[in-house]
């Protein structure tokens, strides 16, 4: 049973295909889902107790189609081995090809539409040239320094809670970069005169965003919250 107390991760945790919803209302379920109904309503400036209402909707709704594969219950019972196992398999690598992929392809038709889209294109561009280095750094620090040092250290020390913090920090600016390009976008809508280039790029970034989404998810509100409370037992 949630109420306007309850938090956005926990609901998520509750609902994986709520996570949908959380998307086209804008509400951040990955950086902030520390925050409650309550407060994630008074940012927005609407009734908490209509913004339950919606959530509850939305979550019924989800009980009568199938859920897509985020299967988080799963993830949840891994070991932190495994764990990080997934999310360099299922996360790093996926997000990799990605931003592969959407650099020349954005560059494309950035030189195309120019002339119509140009203003949106820069800036879309210039976005996601700061996304992309900030993703390709975290990974490396993940993968090269964090993670082995969590593996080898069951019992987390001062230290390394340190740079466990410090990746989340790394998480808000992706997070930030990323709704600065949905506003621009209007979620990576494509004006009436794209090309099918320009439906292909969009619909790559939108599929990137959803997947880093999830990925924070995963680690800030499951993995570093188990692994820093394993500290506290």
């Amino acid at each position: 049973m949630i109420n306007t107390n309850t938090k956005i991760e926990d609901i998520v945790k509750l609902d994986n295909a709520i996570m949908d919803f959380f998307n086209k209302e804008k509400i951040d379920f990955c950086c902030n889902g520390h925050m409650t109904i309550e407060e994630v309503a008074g940012e927005k400036n609407i009734s908490p107790q209509d913004l339950l209402e919606k959530i509850e909707k939305n979550m019924d709704a989800n009980n009568f189609r199938e859920k897509e594969g985020l299967d988080l219950e799963k993830f949840k019972d891994l070991s932190l081995k495994e764990m990080v196992a997934s999310l360099i398999v299922d996360h790093h690598n996926k997000e990799r090809d990605l931003l592969f992929e959407i650099d020349p392809l954005l560059n494309k038709i950035l030189s195309v539409h120019y002339n119509h889209h140009g203003k949106e294109l820069m800036k879309l561009h210039s976005l996601f040239a700061d996304l992309k280095k900030e993703l390709e750094e975290h990974f490396v620090k993940e993968e090269e320094v964090t993670f082995p040092l969590m593996l080898k250290n069951e019992n987390p020390s001062p230290e390394i809670i340190k740079k466990v913090e410090d990746l989340e920090v790394d998480h808000e600016k992706a997070g930030s970069i990323i709704k600065e390009m949905i506003d621009l976008t209007s979620w990576f809508k494509v004006p009436e005169d794209g090309c099918n280039t320009y439906e292909y790029t969009f619909n790559l970034l939108e599929k990137l965003v959803k997947d880093v989404f999830v990925h924070i998810f995963k680690e800030n509100s499951i993995m570093f919250e188990k692994y820093i409370e394993s500290e506290e037992k």
